[in-house]
């Protein structure tokens, strides 16, 4: 125990009667009638009865033998339970590198690519690059507990990251590397904790637009990200303004769940050269499988809600943490995201590192877990020691 923060070593198990339910479910399911349709009016029928079918088959047994694979800790931090998986690195110095996921993801975003952190030896890299690896399950995700009931920001979820980091697994320097929510999560704990945290390493991170005057690049980002919010956003506007009816429709139908979560795990994601998602369809399950176990839909859309109804939530312009920050835009997804131009990250970030990759998408733990990989050792390689 440091402070108030307490650390210990759990399993973390799928609930054997929600997987009752989820069968039970599932066989009985109502799908929508078939259409001829594409993606553009949302999931596609017969798409959505393939991802039901695979899922009534889905080895539930094979995905917790793998979970069984990992270090589990609970973690008590003032008063918030958090689910942790520590790894711990096999190198001379292993650098303690936190992990942050996003939406509609999970820690299990993480699971191919940890080995490759902990253990470059074994996947022909150098060991001074090892990172001993902590991956939290943000407030109210997977096995932690809910937060408060408007959900907590990104800054919030900053400083239990630090306390736990810091009080709770005795790292007082660290780096961190976050996307989607995660991307957010991570700028704040740099901002908040500039002389413990080393560097930060961001994954296509969303930048609102900064005040006037604009380059023709922030103009022209600014634009795109207004038509891809009218086209696409619709799923963030209601994740916060209205996620207490959402999150019920969710969480009482898996069929919903898997519509809500897959569409936007498709969308988002690169393809691989056979033109699937490059987001593997069990880790897909698994998430659904995770997201209906733990009943933790709804209180995953809160940090939306909270990030728009919290005063100063955004970060701000012009007043870059000093924390050295790599970025790296990944592409290909097959509904593109709009892109940021360096010069509008320069505003928000002390930039070190700036890499353009045409593939990877939203999800690049999953699908580019190799290039991720390197990316990390490289960017961080000058602040180790």
């Amino acid at each position: 125990m440091n402070g108030d923060v307490t650390t210990e070593p759990v399993r973390a198990l799928l609930d054997t009667d929600a997987l009752d339910r989820l069968r039970d479910r599932l066989a009985g399911a109502r799908l929508p009638a078939a259409d001829t349709g594409g993606w553009e009016r949302g999931v596609p029928s017969d798409w959505l009865a393939e991802l039901v079918a695979d899922w009534k088959s889905f080895d539930t047994a094979g995905f917790q033998s793998r979970l069984d694979g990992l270090t589990h800790l609970r973690a008590d931090v003032d008063g918030q339970s958090l689910h942790v998986v520590h790894a711990p690195g096999r190198g001379p110095d292993p650098l303690p590198l936190l992990l942050t996921h996003g939406w509609p993801g999970s820690f299990c975003e993480y699971l191919d690519i940890i080995p490759l952190l902990t253990d470059p030896a074994a996947h022909g890299g150098d060991p001074a690059d090892a990172f001993t690896v902590v991956v939290p399950s943000l407030p109210g995700f997977g096995f932690s507990a809910p937060p408060p009931p408007g959900g907590l920001t990104a800054e919030a979820v900053a400083g239990l990251w630090h306390r736990l980091m810091a009080d709770g697994l005795g790292h007082p320097r660290y780096a961190a590397h976050g996307s989607d929510l995660g991307a957010g999560v991570t700028a704040r704990l740099a901002r908040a904790h500039p002389d413990a945290v080393l560097g930060i390493h961001l994954a296509t991170p969303g930048l609102p637009t900064a005040p006037e005057p604009w380059t023709p690049a922030e103009r022209a980002y600014a634009a795109e990200a207004e038509a891809w919010t009218a086209e696409e956003g619709g799923y963030a506007h209601e994740h916060s303004t209205k996620p207490a009816t959402l999150g019920a429709a969710l969480l009482d139908s898996p069929v919903g769940l898997a519509a809500w979560i897959g569409e936007k795990v498709t969308a988002w994601s690169s393809t691989t050269d056979g033109g699937a998602p490059a987001f593997d369809r069990d880790l897909l399950l698994g998430t659904l499988t995770l997201y209906w176990t733990t009943g933790t839909i709804t209180s995953s859309l809160l940090p939306y809600w909270a990030s728009l109804h919290t005063p100063g939530s955004a970060l701000p312009a012009d007043d870059p943490s000093p924390v050295p920050t790599a970025v790296s835009v990944f592409g290909g997804e097959r509904v593109p995201f709009p892109k940021p131009p360096r010069l509008l990250a320069e505003r928000f970030y002390t930039l070190t590192d700036w890499h353009m990759h045409d593939r990877g998408g939203h999800f690049p733990a999953v699908a580019e877990p190799r290039l991720l990989a390197e990316t990390l050792r490289e960017v961080f390689r000058p602040l180790r020691g």
